[in-house]
């Protein structure tokens, strides 16, 4: 045989290694035919939960640390349990977040609302279109209400599922719509007072964060105050009263 031939034999004999059998040809024909079945959603409150005991785990390492010795050590046990027992829950946060998020933007659906049923649209577009533009979880919201309102849902109906925080948007519709009085004075209304009851609540986050930022202070004063004050009394009242 010629020494011109062992290049091309050589090239045929690695293809015929690296071709994959025929099971393995199947197999991957089979897989992408096949959709991949989707990994299952992740649980929102185990990640919180995660981070919550991460959070507390480092408040505890951390008051170790400064104290030192076994005091530290049963003072950081105390703050990791009073952290992971203060810290919110996934749930309650995700909750208390929504409600934030609604409050913030009711007064503004209200005013957008006033002005197109002001134009003369009806109320389903009206909600159709503030809910198009209004963020979640006020928007989608009032898209549900104007796609019952469009299937000839009553309007008590379309408002009944809907959040405590949106509950005084459905009344003043329902009483207008129920009255025929004019909707626009009664939205523009909502929105005043909504916006008077962030604030309030803004207003006092800001006095709790206050109270919150001045405990770490309290704490680190408290006991020196105690050693270095209320201590040495007590040793000099005990050491005239016994000595």
């Amino acid at each position: 045989m010629s020494t011109g031939w062992a290049p091309a034999l050589a090239v045929v004999a690695a293809a015929l290694l690296a071709w994959p059998p025929a099971t393995t040809r199947s197999a991957l024909r089979a897989r992408a035919v096949v959709p991949r079945p989707e990994p299952p959603p992740r649980d929102p409150r185990a990640g919180e939960s995660r981070r919550r005991g991460a959070l507390a785990a480092a408040t505890g390492t951390a008051v170790a640390f400064l104290v030192g010795g076994w005091p530290g050590v049963v003072l950081g046990a105390l703050a990791a349990v009073g952290a992971a027992r203060v810290l919110p829950a996934g749930g309650e946060g995700s909750a208390r977040d929504r409600r934030r998020s609604s409050a913030r933007d009711l007064p503004v659906a209200c005013d957008l609302l006033a002005v197109c049923l002001a134009a003369g649209v009806p109320v389903a577009g009206a909600l159709a279109a503030v809910g198009g533009a209004v963020p979640a979880p006020v928007g989608p919201e009032l898209t549900t209400v104007a796609g019952l309102y469009r299937l000839g849902a009553e309007p008590r109906r379309a408002w009944a599922d809907v959040p405590d925080t949106l509950a005084g948007l459905g009344r003043v519709l329902i009483r207008a719509g129920e009255s025929g009085s004019s909707v626009v004075v009664g939205l523009r209304a909502l929105a005043a007072d909504s916006r008077v009851a962030a604030r309030a609540d803004t207003e006092a986050g800001v006095r709790r964060a206050g109270v919150w930022i001045l405990a770490p202070l309290g704490l680190c004063f408290l006991p020196a105050f105690v050693c270095l004050g209320v201590v040495p009394l007590v040793l000099g009242v005990a050491a005239g009263v016994f000595g």
